[in-house]
């Protein structure tokens, strides 16, 4: 589910310098690689940071609720458009009307891969408490239940997995992770519609979500 970086091609191939030391190395998956070129040249890391770092008063996109709750740019294409005022812990974000509707969608692409990237070194590395079952259920019931059940496709996962290994398929399923397609015929394919979707529940996820699935999947076996 998360794209990698490595050496990939090297952008000064086509005629033009890669600052690597502030861009960091180039990522295997031309798309996001894309998004987080687009995202620098639109000047968002100036003040944002190229990983979602921000400076001085920005806003703090890699927390933002409103970012977590944007589809394909829907939500940070009118703010990026429009600007945003000066308030009292906020500076102001000059609007950008001339971007068109492919650069909002890569910036927005970027956005989330990083948002997720963080959010995965910040789950994993926290240390893990037991949980409410009843609350993991009902965030299941909520959030899960669309796609999976405990009685079909996950019926066994709480036997087959220990703590340690439920909690790392929750927040990577090894199910998805494979290497990004960029076949028209494979985008809107179940995997890559999966592989969306749990990336939006990553980035979004708190500790107590990620604890309260572990108990509560454990707990229906």
């Amino acid at each position: 589910m998360l794209a990698t970086s490595g050496a990939g091609a090297d952008p000064s191939t086509a005629g033009r310098s890669y600052n690597a030391e502030f861009l960091g190395p180039v990522l295997d998956d031309s798309l996001i690689q894309h998004g987080k070129e687009t995202y620098v040249v639109a000047g968002c890391a100036y003040c944002h940071g190229v990983n979602l770092q921000p400076l001085g008063e920005a806003a703090d996109l890699m927390r933002s609720p409103m970012v977590g709750a944007d589809d394909n740019g829907n939500v940070i294409g009118p703010v990026v458009r429009a600007g945003f005022p000066q308030t009292l812990s906020l500076s102001p974000m000059p609007q950008y009307s001339d971007l068109s509707e492919q650069q909002i969608i890569a910036i927005a692409r970027w956005i989330h891969y990083a948002r997720q990237q963080g959010r995965y070194k910040e789950l994993v590395a926290a240390p893990d408490r037991r949980g409410d079952a009843a609350a993991g259920r009902d965030y299941f019931a909520r959030a899960c239940s669309a796609c999976h059940s405990t009685e079909r496709d996950l019926a066994r996962i709480g036997r087959t997995y220990d703590r340690q290994k439920l909690r790392a398929q929750i927040l990577a399923p090894d199910a998805l992770n494979r290497q990004t397609s960029f076949k028209v015929d494979r985008r809107g394919d179940a995997k890559s519609l999966g592989r969306q979707r749990h990336g939006a529940l990553l980035e979004n996820y708190s500790k107590e979500d990620v604890s309260n699935l572990v108990s509560y999947l454990q707990s229906a076996r």
